[in-house]
């Protein structure tokens, strides 16, 4: 069976296009080219404004923060969005997904653009929660303030199944490789199926099923499974609770990816209470689908 789900898996990535120089280019956006790895990023040009770096999460990139970009903007703030490694209009390169893999991303972005010296607050949203996370804890003299949305790093889902994988990588990989896009189509359709109605919302989907077209996806998905998705992110969070660093969470009710009672708990338990909030009938998706909702929980805050 592993040898035929390798077989198909292969064939597939096969047929899959490739994330290319001239593809980057026509977007919107620019491409850093660093270390010979292309980073996809939009900056706004107001440069006098504070700086406010999103992070985005395991199976959406950069356009995830469309919905809320006016509205960050809105309260202030020069946005920097960008695609981590192996989404969205960022390289693809074969690595080791762990938080200081994307930790190191986003130093180097910043360094290029010559923001690396000043301060700014930072969002992370589900796995980019993690590396928010990661990342202010080495960074305390510089981050204003954090706010997670429905992040990861708290507590690390069927953590058994996850050190079976990483100790079987050619029996399993296959499987889930195989596995993944049928999955994935049917939760991205899930997630938003309340919410058809809303343009951005069906445009956040369509770029996330799009992901699917590219080589290089599915296996940065996996590799993030068994990096950062596979690190819990108590001690950054407790270093982070001690240096007074201005800090929020925004949980979702009906979250089956981040169960929100959980992750909640945790968080509250490392950063005492009163500074975690829970929107009610929200899944995942809340950063697109619940935008306004996100905004009004982080009102008094950003």
């Amino acid at each position: 069976m592993a040898l035929i789900s390798k077989q198909f898996w292969q064939w597939k990535e096969h047929t899959r296009k490739s994330m290319t120089r001239a593809t980057q280019q026509r977007e919107p956006g620019e491409t850093a080219l660093i270390r010979g790895r292309a980073t996809y990023y939009q900056l706004d040009e107001k440069s006098e404004l504070p700086l406010l770096i999103c992070i985005h999460g395991w199976t959406t990139a950069s356009y995830v923060w469309e919905p809320l970009r006016p509205r960050l903007q809105h309260k202030g703030y020069r946005v920097l969005t960008y695609d981590l490694f192996g989404r969205g209009f960022s390289d693809r390169p074969t690595a080791d997904h762990t938080a200081e893999f994307f930790v190191r991303q986003l130093n180097d972005l910043l360094e290029h653009l010559k923001l690396n010296d000043q301060p700014f607050s930072v969002v992370g949203y589900s796995m980019g929660g993690a590396i928010a996370a990661r990342f202010a804890s080495e960074r305390l003299h510089q981050i204003e303030r954090l706010l997670l949305i429905a992040p990861a790093g708290m507590k690390v889902r069927s953590e058994w199944m996850r050190k079976v994988l990483r100790k079987n990588p050619r029996l399993l990989s296959p499987h889930v490789l195989a596995l993944l896009p049928p999955v994935l189509r049917r939760t991205f359709r899930k997630e938003a199926a309340p919410y058809q109605h809303d343009p951005l919302v069906r445009k956040v989907v369509a770029c996330q099923l799009r992901e699917l077209e590219y080589r290089g996806y599915l296996p940065s998905l996996l590799s993030s499974l068994n990096g950062v998705l596979s690190s819990k992110m108590e001690k950054e969070h407790r270093t982070i609770a001690r240096s007074g660093i201005p800090i929020r969470a925004i949980f979702a009710e009906n979250d089956t990816t981040i169960p929100s009672k959980d992750a909640r708990r945790l968080f509250d338990r490392w950063h005492g209470p009163g500074k975690s909030t829970i929107i009610a009938d929200a899944g995942h998706g809340v950063p697109y689908t619940h935008r306004k909702a996100v905004m009004t929980a982080a009102q008094g805050f950003l």
